[in-house]
């Protein structure tokens, strides 16, 4: 066992400042999972600047909703976010390593985080299906990683480019749903409807109302 020199000065004022901006930095990489499992535009939107750029699956700007979109032809990310995710029963996305550098310049970080996402594609003969759908439905598995330069900007980081790259797939018909046995509660959804979006209400204490 290694012994370590103890140092028990308080940490700095700029010491704190980077441990914050680390922790803001990671949660907007855990809004953006948040907001493509269910496919919540604005929040999606709200983790991009207006001239973020993208390099993920769509090449163009991340979030620019002046740009005209149509089935096929989106305008920005996000609009191609939307329209592929439309296709897929669910999926979930989770983080693994995080890393984020901060630039001396204390409004600049570069990150990168690991990524691995799982989504239930839907079956041919279903109307919200995919033009290449297989017969049944299927499971894909995508692992990778976003890096990005985020930039604080009036005190908030955002994504300013992010480029994705793909370490590996998996593609294979998926198991049998269990969306039944489950009670409509606890059932994910892709969509504002999901209980995450009224969870102070369901798990408020009841000598303790929930504060608007």
């Amino acid at each position: 066992m290694t012994n370590h020199p103890r140092d028990d000065a308080a940490p700095t004022e700029a010491q704190w400042r980077a441990l914050l901006d680390k922790q803001a930095c990671a949660e907007v990489m855990m809004t953006y999972c948040r907001a493509i499992d269910h496919r919540d535009e604005a929040l999606l939107r709200s983790v991009f600047h207006p001239d973020s750029y993208h390099r993920h699956g769509f090449r163009g700007p991340s979030s620019d909703p002046s740009r005209a979109s149509s089935p096929g032809k989106p305008g920005d990310f996000v609009a191609f976010a939307l329209e592929v995710l439309a296709t897929h029963v669910h999926t979930h996305h989770q983080l693994g390593n995080i890393f984020v550098e901060l630039d001396a310049d204390g409004v600049t970080a570069f990150t990168e985080a690991y990524f691995t996402a799982y989504h239930r594609m839907r079956a041919k003969g279903d109307p919200l299906a995919a033009a290449d759908a297989a017969d049944v439905e299927t499971s894909l598995w995508v692992a990778g990683r976003y890096m990005d330069r985020m930039e604080k900007r009036d005190g908030v980081w955002k994504i300013a480019h992010r480029v994705g790259t793909t370490e590996w797939t998996r593609r294979e018909p998926a198991p049998p749903r269990v969306d039944g046995a489950l009670a409509d509660d606890q059932r994910s959804l892709q969509s504002r409807d999901d209980l995450v979006y009224r969870r102070r209400a369901e798990l408020a204490r009841p000598d303790k109302p929930v504060r608007a």
